[in-house]
């Protein structure tokens, strides 16, 4: 078993991370919440709950509870699967791609997606052909093409 370096295991700790935080901002702007309601319904003060959506800071597990209940979500633990997981689909295009981490919602679930096209418009006309019922919540560029 190969052990991962550190540089390995923050960019699994973002790629997590990214997507719970991702959850949070939409379903807060799907409930039509401020940061200001979001400080009136737990207690926290508004740089604690700005650190939640910031994958750069590893908030505390208090934290995370309290602004999920607020926005009537949960989290659940899963025993990790050994293969391949489907959640990280990649649409392959020319050599020139650039690679993107989108975030869709299917259903009632917000997935982590890796797309490789060469633009962000790119990114929605490939989605919108291959699963026209996924709502894109969010793309970022993670990685610029050469």
């Amino acid at each position: 078993m190969t052990s991962k370096t550190k540089i390995e295991s923050n960019n699994d700790y973002i790629n997590r991370y990214s997507k719970i935080a991702n959850i949070i901002e939409a379903r807060r702007k799907e409930l039509g919440l401020s940061l200001k309601d979001i400080e009136e319904m737990t207690g926290l003060c508004s740089p604690a709950i700005s650190r939640l959506t910031s994958v750069t800071n590893r908030p505390r597990l208090d934290t995370l509870y309290k602004v999920l209940d607020a926005l009537d979500l949960d989290i659940t633990i899963e025993r990790k699967e050994k293969m391949v997981n489907p959640q990280h689909v990649q649409v392959l295009t020319s050599k020139n791609s650039n690679q993107y981490n989108v975030w869709v919602k299917k259903g009632a679930t917000i997935e982590l997606l890796k797309v490789k096209a060469k633009t962000k418009y790119e990114v929605r006309q490939i989605l919108s052909e291959t699963n026209p019922e996924w709502e894109i919540c969010t793309i970022e560029l993670y990685r610029k093409g050469n």
